[in-house]
């Protein structure tokens, strides 16, 4: 039996205030009632269109009102499935107020991978933009637990088995004036649910990590300190809503009282005319956009003089990207930091002005981590690798309705465990060396080899199968498939691949190829050995 030991624990900095016991829904309905006056709280980019701050408090707690009227409240489970747009947040928010569980879901989702989704967490209401309604609508007659299917960015939309947002506000209000005040519902945050995210916590399917009101209001006080953020006006949305890094980090602006310039869809024009125009000044970024503005050659065409700072997380930089960054932009470093969803984000911060090459930062504040040797058990010093494990406010209670993967994720004494391998310096700063995880990043998406498994092993000419990434500088990991045909199958590279891309959102595609092989390395228990497979890789890229 493993003996589990705390000799070695690193803690985060004292917290500049104690924690407050606090609602997220209370927090940001006090947020939005101060900057009643300040005009527009999100602006898109592309098309201009706004919503103010006065406009996003009514409209939210209109929508509040309405949703307890019609009878969901505390413990409703609702999803959100939309490009990033400008209404994306008042259910979110609405939700928070009355403690309603809000689950995000990835709008590029394939059927596949939505009914998926939707299963894990049986929302009772969808609100979601046109442009994938149908899909939901669909899913909603052939699974039989969703009601009502909301339409959050047209006003005039005919989708047979939708409602638009006005109309389902309008109907569930039932004749009763709207009124514009906290329709809060009493719950203690330490254990109230606020979001189910989607992630893959270590391996396997996705499954929804609940993260409580609490877990994220440790997450609201780092972003008011002023070790780790600097206070701005604007703010770029351009991470997807639906992901815990752009849900939270553009939530937390909104509190903040910050124009979030939004980015519907990627380009690389839009991005840097945002930047430019808007006058950012802080980035938050996955790593693909700061390759982007170390090598596009369209970044010298725009003036971003206005950015003092950029923060990168998901995946680690090279130092050359680095280098070309801050070189380029004229600014000091680049602060990277580590976290996952089930530690409600970033666990390991670089503090404001401090730079050190390859490091993720510090233990954040209010949290504790230590590095564990996954073979024994003991906590290890300075300098030696092992697991990251966590213990804190921030870290999740569990996974929804899913007590076995819980239980696995947790040392036996309660640390999480993150199947990330790193250890720390002599000054406490933290380097993440590698995975012990099997999880594919590609960029900044989790990609869960297990899932691609079992999609290509539904090919009727597939004997067996094992997919690991392949590091590519821009994007993190590429997926790559080693495939074993059935006995005499003709099946080909590209067959496989439209196969796969017929059946996954895009950033699971077959981006790094197919190999044929006769056999997949096992151990005696039939568990594929990744580590061969991926030296299988190394010395098959190495003869082409």
């Amino acid at each position: 039996m493993v003996q589990e030991d705390d000799r070695f624990v690193i803690h985060g900095p004292p917290p500049l205030q104690p924690l407050p016991r606090l609602s997220l829904g209370k927090l940001v309905y006090d947020s939005l009632l101060a900057n009643i006056k300040k005009g527009d709280a999100f602006v898109d980019a592309a098309s201009g269109e706004t919503i103010s701050y006065l406009d996003l408090l009514k409209k939210s707690c209109f929508l509040a009102e309405s949703l307890l009227k019609s009878g969901y409240g505390r413990d409703t489970i609702v999803s959100i499935s939309s490009e990033n747009n400008v209404q994306f947040y008042i259910p979110v928010i609405a939700c928070l107020y009355i403690g309603a569980v809000v689950a995000p879901i990835n709008h590029n989702y394939t059927e596949y991978e939505t009914t998926h989704s939707l299963n894990i967490c049986k929302p009772r209401i969808v609100f979601c933009s046109k442009a994938v309604a149908q899909k939901f609508v669909q899913l909603k007659n052939r699974l039989g637990f969703t009601e009502k299917i909301v339409i959050i960015d047209d006003d005039f939309c005919d989708i047979y088995g939708t409602e638009t947002l006005a109309h389902f506000i309008k109907t569930g209000l039932r004749g009763f004036a709207p009124l514009c005040r906290f329709p809060g519902v009493d719950f203690d945050p330490d254990k109230q649910i606020a979001f189910i995210m989607c992630s893959s916590g270590t391996t396997g399917l996705p499954k929804g990590v609940m993260q409580t009101h609490t877990n994220l209001m440790v997450r609201y006080m780092h972003t008011i300190d002023p070790r780790y953020v600097q206070k701005a006006d604007t703010f770029l949305g351009i991470l997807p809503f639906f992901h815990g890094f752009g849900l939270v980090t553009n939530f937390f602006a909104l509190v903040q009282g910050e124009k979030i310039v939004v980015i519907k869809r990627f380009e690389e024009k839009l991005f840097l005319k945002a930047v430019q125009d808007y006058k950012i000044p802080s980035l938050w970024l996955a790593p693909p956009l700061v390759v982007l503005l170390a090598k596009s050659p369209l970044v010298d065409q725009y003036d971003l003089s206005c950015i003092r700072e950029v923060t990168s997380g998901a995946a680690p930089l090279s130092k050359e990207t680095e280098e070309l960054v801050m070189k380029r932009l004229k600014i000091k470093g680049i602060r990277q930091g580590y976290g996952l969803t089930e530690a409600t984000l970033g666990v390991i911060m670089m503090s404001v002005g401090d730079i050190k090459h390859g490091s993720s930062g510090k233990v954040a504040t209010y949290m504790k981590c230590k590095i564990r040797d996954p073979e024994t058990g003991k906590s290890l010093g300075p300098g030696k690798v092992g697991e990251l494990c966590f213990k804190g406010p921030m870290v999740m209670p569990g996974y929804y309705n899913n007590e076995e993967a819980t239980r696995n994720s947790f040392t036996s004494d309660g640390w999480l465990l993150t199947g990330d391998l790193g250890y720390y310096d002599q000054d406490e700063y933290f380097y993440i060396v590698d995975r012990l995880k099997e999880l594919i990043k590609y960029k900044g998406f989790q990609v869960a080899p297990a899932e691609l498994e079992a999609v290509i092993l539904s090919h009727p000419k597939v004997q067996d199968v094992g997919v690991v990434g392949l590091p590519d500088e821009s994007s993190g990991e590429l997926p790559v498939a080693f495939v074993v045909k059935k006995p005499g199958a003709n099946l080909t590279e590209k067959e496989i691949i439209d196969f796969v891309a017929g059946k996954v959102s895009s950033q699971k595609r077959l981006r790094g190829g197919v190999i044929f092989v006769p056999a997949i390395p096992k151990n005696p228990s039939g568990k594929i050995l990744r580590r061969e497979l991926r030296k299988m890789l190394s010395e098959f890229k190495s003869k082409l």
